[in-house]
């Protein structure tokens, strides 16, 4: 048994069978060249994969932001329009013709109490009672503003 196992003994076969000490040379920096070669590449997909993954996330996320808002909406407004459809055809359902206006008329007034709860003002009490006017004290939580009015 030769020193170093058989993956000495399989380089000193192929540097035998080179020839000349020419050809191992070029065959040891022909190796170096494709290591470079190899390692060029690969941090080139590395910062290819820096801009690419969190451009497919940001996409992905903005897909389903958009899904998450409209979506729902237009399943509501999809169902209506089902129910209206099955109420005018044959056998009439329970349903009313004007299942579709409801349905419209939900959402609308789904993104109307939406927009109206994003519009309020922001305050650092812990309990606003929304359209009253008041809200419940937290006493140390005050801003500028607050302390202006007492």
């Amino acid at each position: 048994m030769s020193a170093g196992g058989p993956r000495v003994r399989s380089l000193f076969d192929r540097a035998a069978d080179a020839g000349s000490i020419g050809a191992v040379l070029f065959q040891g920096i022909g190796a170096v060249l494709f290591a470079f070669g190899a390692a060029l590449a690969s941090g080139i997909f590395t910062l290819a994969d820096v801009f690419i993954v969190p451009t497919q996330a940001f996409i992905a996320a903005a897909g389903d932001l958009i899904n998450a808002v409209f979506g729902g909406a237009a399943q509501i407004i999809n169902f209506g329009a089902i129910a209206s459809a099955l109420s005018i055809g044959p056998g009439g359902r329970f349903a009313s013709p004007l299942s579709f206006v409801f349905a419209f008329v939900i959402v609308l007034l789904a993104f109307y109490v939406l927009l109206a709860y994003i519009s309020e003002e922001d305050t650092t009490n812990f309990f606003p009672l929304i359209g009253t006017g008041w809200d419940v004290p937290t006493p140390g939580w005050t801003d500028s503003e607050e302390e202006d009015e007492g």
